[in-house]
């Protein structure tokens, strides 16, 4: 029996893994990858060098290639102490042309022309659009590489499950108080009053890693995440799993209190809080509600998720295939023909 189930067990992962080959080698290679674009409003906001780039860099997030930008090689040598930050100002400032380059920047663009060859990129230069220049027609030096079929597969089954630490968040002044892990019996969401065991973390993606409610299952984690990749066509830029697990329907106001003591009758899930590196702790209504960066909250809404009306359909399939599929199938049985 043991082998039995090995055996079924390695025949469906084996199967997964060559349906999403298959469905990678259909998207990636035998669709245009300019098809992303329709119906892509921010596009149509963008002119000449801009666009360009805004398409490498949308590439890049789907998958199609690694995007390279100049400055990102620049950055790379300072942090690694090669250069100095005024080295790195100066080499920055490439030409409208490459005949008008400094010899700082003649030198360091030849540089990132060596690495990039090493590495298998090709070093894309676009010269300024002068007819353009203040609607995005300034000059771009960048690097690409199209990621193969196998990387792109590696890459995906290796990023399926994501897992939270307090080294998510990489600058210690960033955060208000010790990084590291707390647990009340108390949690601060409901007033610190009920007893609701709750683990709270402080360096953390997630602001909680594991709490109670009153919805089914009632016990929670954001400790390991499912990442399917970003929606493209529902939800477009939103993770697929937390697409078909977010409730949907109108929002459902109560009376939450902040982590301030704020009590404000609104919609905002603070179990789903997440750290927000950009977040402005002087801002007034920011200043009001939340003491540290763990400011992105999602929302309470009424209905079910997607995942969890697809239970339910099925489940109510399978009882009526069961209440009309059996009576009929035993009626014709008994009377043939």
């Amino acid at each position: 029996m043991s082998k039995y189930l090995v055996k079924r067990l390695l025949r469906g992962l084996i199967s997964i893994v060559i349906v999403v080959a298959v469905v990678m080698v259909l998207i990636y290679t035998l669709i245009d990858k300019e098809d992303i674009f329709k119906g892509d409003a921010m596009i149509l906001k963008r002119q000449s060098n801009a666009k360009t780039i805004y398409k490498y860099e949308k590439w890049e997030e789907y998958g199609y290639l690694d995007y390279f930008p100049y400055a990102d090689y620049l950055s790379i040598l300072e942090k690694a102490g090669q250069i100095t930050t005024t080295q790195r100002t100066a080499a920055a400032k490439i030409g409208q042309t490459e005949a008008k380059d400094s010899a700082i920047v003649k030198e360091y663009v030849e540089k990132f022309k060596a690495y990039c060859s090493s590495k298998g990129y090709t070093v894309v230069r676009l010269d300024a659009d002068k007819s353009k220049l203040k609607n995005g027609g300034q000059q771009q030096l960048f690097a690409y590489k199209n990621t193969p079929t196998l990387t792109r597969l590696w890459r995906f089954f290796t990023g399926i499950l994501d897992v939270d630490t307090i080294h998510y968040v990489e600058n210690d002044e960033d955060l208000v108080g010790d990084r590291g892990l707390s647990f009340t019996f108390f949690d601060p969401v409901y007033g610190g009053k009920v007893f609701s065991p709750a683990i709270m973390g402080n360096g953390t993606k997630h602001k909680y890693l594991l709490y109670f409610d009153n919805q089914f299952p009632f016990i929670h984690q954001n400790v390991v995440k499912i990442h399917l990749g970003e929606s493209f066509a529902v939800n477009k830029g939103i993770d697929v799993f937390d697409s078909m697990t977010q409730k949907q329907g109108t929002y459902v106001k109560s009376d939450v209190i902040y982590p301030t003591g704020l009590v404000e009758s609104s919609s905002d899930d603070l179990h789903s809080a997440i750290f927000n590196q950009t977040a402005d702790l002087t801002n007034e209504f920011t200043a009001a509600r939340f003491v540290d960066k763990y400011v992105g909250v999602g929302s309470i809404k009424g209905s079910s998720s997607r995942i969890g009306l697809s239970f339910v359909i099925g489940i109510l399939a399978s009882i009526l295939a069961y209440l009309i599929g059996v009576p009929v199938g035993i009626a014709m049985a008994r009377r043939k023909g």
